[in-house]
């Protein structure tokens, strides 16, 4: 059937030549398309582990600054390791919510000849799970031997402390918003 211009109306479209180069034009061009995505998810997918890796290790350091400041008794550094708006408890379930109540009980604490008579073994950091860009989770341990029983002026047996720790990235640094500290007990 002839066109408008006297032309087959095939014409108008290219022939069965012009379809099968276009089709083959049209195929490389999406299989470059899609190699092409998926350089960019790999790029990306392997920038986001690395990032990972990265807050991994920054949260690894700032958890292994806040147990060094409680090796050395240090009030200070602890407090200074938790955000304005943290929460913390302890194994007996003190809590606390405010740095200069916690900063009281700590000074009071790191004085106490009891608490200081226990020695502290290695840091077990079991996991750290970096959720988001600026949230990790620790689940750390560690043991405790010598520490005296106030009531009774003996060493209790050996103690191990394990305690879940939710950081948060804050300008540029990790901060402890919320930590559960609980000890495992004998004989249960």
């Amino acid at each position: 059937m002839p066109s408008d211009r006297g032309l087959p109306a095939r014409s108008c479209l290219g022939g069965d030549a012009d379809r099968q180069t276009r089709g083959r034009s049209m195929g490389s061009l999406m299989r470059a398309l899609l190699g092409l995505a998926a350089a960019i998810c790999l790029v990306a997918s392997l920038a986001r582990a690395q990032h990972g890796t990265d807050s991994a290790a920054q949260v690894r350091a700032a958890f292994e600054q806040y147990d060094q400041a409680w090796r050395t008794y240090d009030a200070g550094k602890v407090v200074a390791a938790f955000s304005s708006d943290f929460e913390w408890t302890n194994e007996v379930g003190l809590r606390f919510a405010d740095k200069a109540e916690l900063r009281r009980f700590l000074d009071r604490t790191f004085q106490d000849p009891s608490f200081r008579a226990g020695k502290t073994g290695p840091l077990v950091i079991r996991s750290i799970r970096v959720l988001a860009p600026d949230i990790a989770v620790v689940s750390s341990s560690e043991d405790t031997i010598g520490q005296i029983d106030k009531a009774t002026g003996k060493a209790v047996p050996a103690l191990r402390t394990n305690e879940l720790t939710v950081m948060q990235r804050r300008r540029g640094r990790w901060l402890i918003v919320r930590d559960l500290t609980s000890d495992e007990s004998h004989g249960i």
